[in-house]
Parts: structure tokens; sequence; C-alpha cells
């Protein structure tokens, strides 16, 4: 039996999902037009909302549903238009509701205020024509008089009935005027109904606040109506009763001959074979909560470490014990070990597994708001949604891509006007992809509009003091355009809603840096930008290279390692006081690591030394270490409060042996690299 926690939780599940749903078909209404099955999913949804709601007992959400049933209905029906003005009414009853969710997972006490909302409904609501009355007369029984509208599962229903041998009828009952307990009465007459049949929809619902005296069944039954008017007749609070025919076409009786059409494709899924295969598919899908599934990845995580101990056991064993067959049968455990690990983690993994799609969905309502504030008609184009990324990484990319999208349409498209003398086609296009490479993920957002201009970007750096006139004149074109990403730089001329304070940019890059990852930016003038985000799949385990500073053991990201190279001491140069080397046609600064975590640097045996080449997008440093121990998978852990945040490391793990070592953060060693003071390279120094 499910607790009220329990009931919580699946009710706020169910809200995320209907919402999003609500969402993604009142923009379809826009853009699209009307449809049957658009309207009707929107009703449905709805509709689901109503009845969830006003069984947790959350009135506000329930009433605010029920207007918009009507108003949905007068549309469903063509008695309103499909017009701007609707479609934000409907956008706001949305907001509403998911201020509704909000209150009710903070368990606030003062709820969002939902009058004015439902005003507005109603307003709306009374452009239409007044929808038609159902006729409470128990006695009159022509075709077409009853309360149902058109449900395609409703006609479905019927029409599988039908050729189980069913027939279906309309059963109209009038309670006594003495009835207390309608609710209860009703439920009663139900079942007895279902006795021969199933009930297949009930007018009004059977809710604690109904009043109606005349109670509406649309039954499907193997008994005829003589035997359903017995079955109900002789109840107790059962004035009058009358029994007659249904079919299937009187739900839509304006449409005889077209309401066939849809009844027969939904025939399939209604008949008991198809019930039977989607009640299997449902039954092979549960809902687990997200801390199951991170303490799932946590308990993987110690047995990668166990895995990785066992090998390096081997291997020691091995050595030590070269002719014992124990050892082959340990080495053939290890193995088997080994694959149903990466297995498990593979399995896991997925589960962590979320296509993109989830967080695209926000974004075209969000297009649509800031198109309409700045007066630009944007046409979105969103591609491979079914991307799967971390669920994690879902998380934290959102206000980055938000960022990038606002600066697309703010900055990146130009006006109408502009456009119309440029040659341009007066919708501007703003386009997010995202594409599986490797083992990372590639996020693009690209606009065709005005494009970034270096000359511009360098002035504007100037103007607000964020750098010198003598170095921006020594920056190149692409040194130029990646200015937007300073802290505090914007190009606009005034401060709106939208843009102009100077904060965005930089924070996109910050986040994607934090989450291990790389934002490069391609622009053309007049034809446009691209923004390119590459990714790690996961945060919890990933790759890294293991090298040694004298007896300390770091990881780096093999995500940022470009190159491992070996150097004669004789090729490391001084240039400006910066020790640098050339690889290919290019000069690369070196930093010793050693200098910047206080670790003795150790005495040198030989003329060569190791240097990991590491990089963020076009930057590159290389990083003098002692020993490269090799790539193996590595389980990220956070340092927590106790130790805080460490300049140059990200996290840290636990190696075979049980010792822990630091992941670095190749961000944070580019800016230790920035604040290091030159190093001058004597001949023979170490």
């Amino acid at each position: 039996m499910f607790d009220r926690k329990e009931m919580m939780e699946a009710f706020l599940s169910e809200v995320n999902e209907e919402l999003e749903k609500l969402e993604i078909e009142i923009l379809a209404l826009e853009t699209a037009g009307y449809t049957d099955k658009n309207i009707q999913s929107i009703f449905r949804v709805a509709h689901t909302l109503k009845g969830s709601s006003a069984a947790m007992g959350f009135n506000e959400m329930k009433q605010l549903t029920h207007e918009m049933e009507n108003v949905l209905d007068q549309i469903r029906h063509g008695k309103l238009p499909v017009t701007t003005e609707a479609v934000n009414v409907l956008f706001q009853c949305l907001d509403t509701l998911r201020l509704l969710k909000e209150d009710i997972e903070a368990d606030r006490t003062s709820h969002t205020a939902t009058d004015a909302i439902v005003a507005e409904l109603r307003s709306l609501g009374d452009g239409g024509q007044e929808k038609p009355v159902a006729v409470h007369n128990p006695g009159v029984a022509e075709a077409g008089e009853h309360p149902f509208e058109w449900n395609e599962e409703h006609a479905a229903a019927l029409l599988q009935a039908e050729l189980d041998g069913m027939g279906a009828f309309l059963c109209r009952v009038m309670l006594s005027e003495l009835c207390e307990m309608k609710q209860v009465r009703g439920h009663v007459i139900a079942e007895r109904l279902n006795a021969g049949g199933f009930v297949v929809a009930v007018h009004p619902e059977l809710t604690e606040s109904m009043e109606a005296r005349e109670i509406c069944f649309l039954v499907a039954s193997a008994f005829d109506g003589e035997e359903l008017q017995r079955q109900i007749s002789n109840l107790m609070d059962v004035e009058q009763t009358h029994i007659s025919g249904f079919r299937c076409d009187m739900l839509r009786a304006q449409e005889t001959e077209s309401a066939l059409a849809p009844i027969v494709e939904q025939s399939a899924s209604a008949s008991p074979a198809g019930k039977e295969q989607d009640a299997k598919r449902l039954s092979q899908t549960i809902r687990v909560g997200v801390d199951r599934i991170e303490n799932m990845m946590n308990l993987v995580g110690e047995l990668v470490i166990d895995q990785t101990r066992i090998i390096q056991l081997g291997n020691r064993l091995r050595d030590a014990y070269p002719s014992d067959e124990n050892i082959d049968v340990l080495e053939q455990v290890a193995n088997h070990f080994t694959r149903v690990i990466g297995e498990l983690q593979e399995s896991v993994m997925k589960t962590r597994m979320l296509p993109i799609g989830q967080l695209f969905n926000r974004f075209p309502r969000m297009v649509r708001d800031l198109s309409q504030t700045l007066r630009k008609e944007i046409h979105l184009v969103m591609e491979g949604e079914e991307t799967e990324l971390d669920r994690t990484v879902i998380e934290e990319i959102g206000d980055p891509l938000i960022h990038l999208l606002r600066n697309a349409i703010d900055h990146g498209i130009e006006s109408k006007e502009q456009r119309l003398a440029m040659g341009k086609p007066l919708v501007g296009t703003v386009r997010i992809s995202a594409a599986h490479q490797e083992n990372q993920v590639v996020l693009t957002v690209e606009d065709d509009g005005a494009g970034i201009d270096p000359v511009r970007m360098k002035q504007s750096a100037v103007r607000k003091g964020l750098l010198s006139q003598q170095a921006a004149d020594a920056l190149t074109d692409q040194e130029c355009i990646e200015l937007v990403f300073l802290p505090g730089f914007s190009t606009a001329s005034t401060i709106s809603d939208v843009s102009g304070r100077g904060v965005g940019m930089d924070i996109v890059r910050n986040h994607i840096e934090k989450l291990n990852g790389l934002i490069d930016v391609q622009t053309t003038q007049g034809q446009g930008t691209t923004f390119i985000i590459k990714l790690p799949l996961t945060l919890a385990i990933l790759r890294g290279l293991l090298v040694k500073l004298n007896t300390s053991t770091f990881a780096l990201p093999m995500g940022s390692v470009v190159e491992i190279v070996r150097y004669d001491k004789r090729d490391i140069y001084s240039l400006k006081g910066q020790p640098v080397v050339k690889n290919r046609e290019k000069v690369i600064p070196l930093l010793w690591l050693h200098d910047q975590f206080h670790i003795p640097r150790k005495p040198r045996t030989r003329d060569n030394v190791f240097v990991v080449i590491v990089g963020i997008a076009e930057k590159r440093i290389g990083l003098i270490v002692d020993e490269l121990i090799g790539n193996q998978e590595i389980v990220v852990k956070s340092t927590g409060s106790y130790i805080g945040k460490i300049d140059g490391v990200s996290g840290a793990t636990i190696l075979g042996d049980g010792s822990v070592a630091l992941i670095l953060d190749v961000t944070g060693i580019f800016q230790l690299a920035g604040q290091t003071k030159p190093v001058y390279i004597e001949e023979g120094a170490s």
C-alpha cells in the first residue's frame, strides 16, 4: 500500500511529464495550426492533471485545468478560433501550473494565485458560442442527444465491443432527491453495469462534489436493454431509468461518415491482442528513484577500484611465483571479473543516460517568447534530440545553452529591416544540434546572423577598460572573437531584460570547463556564428592518464590530453622568461607542476623529460612530469567540503593499491600558468 510520500512522488513525476507534453502541444497548436489530434492531446493532458490533482486534494490545479478544458472544448468544436491571444492564455496556464507544482514540491501554505488566469480563461471562453446543454430527460432516447463528446478511445472501445458481440447502450439514471451520497450511488450503479460488460464513459464524473441527480452511462454489455433495466432499476435511490441503443457514430453525429475512419484506425490497438502487448510493454518499464541509481553508480565505482587492485595483485603474484598454477586460475577469474564489471558499468551508465531532447524541449517556448520581445521572426531547428547524455551533464548544461540561444537571437540575428537590406530571409534561423563523437557529445548552437566583428570586439574591450590599447593591437582576429568570453564584456549599447550587463558568455565558458568540456567559436561576418561545445558523456567515471610527480600520482582527463612527447633538455628554450618548446611548428609554453603543488623536483638521471601537452580549444600548454604510468578508467570522487576548492584540482580517485590520486583540472592549470612567474632555464637545469 502506498503511503502519502510515495503517492506524492508519483503525482509530481506525472505532473512533470504532462507539463512537458502540454508545452510541446501548445507550441504545435500555434505553429502547425489546429488539428483534431493536437487539440485532443492538450485536452487529454488537462483532463489527466485535473483528475490526479483532484485525487490528491490540490483544488487550485483542479480548478485551473477544469477551466482549461472548457476553453479547449470550444476550440475542439470550432466555436473558438486558435488566435495568438488564445495561445498566450494557454501558455500562461502552463506557467501557472508550473508555479503550483513548485508550491506543492516546497509544501508551501500560501499557494500561487489562480484567480487572474481563471478569469482570463472564462473571458476567452465567453468569446465562443455557448456549449450545448445535455438533455436531462430520462424519457428522451433520440439519437445524438447525449452528453458525451467525441473521443477516439471511446469510439474504438465501442467498435471493439460490437466486434466481440456486445451491444452499446446509453443508460440514463435519475436519482432520488433524498439521495445524500450521489457519488457512492453512482459507483454502485457502475458496478452493476460492469457485470455484463464494461462502462465506457460516465457523465458527470463521479466525484465528491457531484450534485447532479441524473447520471448518464455509456455502456458496452452482453446483456440486452431489458436486462440492464432490471439490473439497476431496483437499486436504492434510483428513481427512474431509461436505456436506449447507441451507435459508434453517435459520438460524432454531425460527421457520421468521417467518424468511422479514425475508429477503424484505433480498433487494432484496442483489440485484446493489442491490449496484451501494451500491457506487456508497460510491465517492462519501471520508475526508479535517482538516488537509487546514484547509489548503484557509487557501488560500481567501488567495484572498478577493486578490479584494478585485483589485476595489480595478480601481476605481483605472477612476478613472485611464476610457476604456480593457481596464478593462472587467478588471472582467469580476474579477466572474467573485468568483463563482468565492464558490462555492469555500461548497463548502469545507460540507466543514467537520457535523450538530450528532454532538454531541447525547453527551448521552443523560450525562443518564441524572446522573438516576440525582440520583434524578430526566428525559426528554431533542433537536431539530434535522440542523442543520449548522462543526466547530471544534462542538468548542468541547460543554463549555458540558454545563454547561447539568447545571445544568438539578441546579438546574432539582425532586425527584419537589416536582413531585408542584406538580401537575407526575414525569418532568422537558429540551429541547435547534438551528436556523439567518440566518447564525447558535441553540441552546436548556430545562427545565420551578422557574425562577430573582430574590430568591434577589440574596440569594445578597450572602451570598457578590459584591455589596454597595446594589448588589443597585439591580438589576432580569432583572439578578438574570443574576447566574448571575458567577464564583463558586452557589445550591447543599452541594458535590457535580455542582455547588456556583460554577464552570460563568461559564465558559459566557466560552466562548460567545470564539466571538463571545451567550447569553441567560429564566425563569418554577414553569415553567422557557431558555438561548438564538447562534453564528456558522464562525470562519474572517466578515462584518465596517470602520471607521477616525484612520488605522488596524479590523473589527467584523457579528453584534455593532446599529445605526449619526450624532449631533450637542450630542446627547451626561454622566451621572455617563459620556458617553451617547439612542437609541430608551434611554440608551446611549459609548466612544472611540481612547483604549483609544492612537490620537490625529482633529481634527473637522464637528459630527456616527459611532456604531456594538454589543451582547451586552441590553447596548448606542456606539463613536465617525472613518469608516465598509463591510462585507465578512474572513478571521480569529490574532495569534499573539508578540503574545499584546490586550484588546478577537480577531484580525486582511488587507485588499485588503495592510494588516492588527485584529478587535475586542466582549466585551473591554465589559470595557474597565467599566474606563474617566468622560470628561466639555465643550461643543464633540471
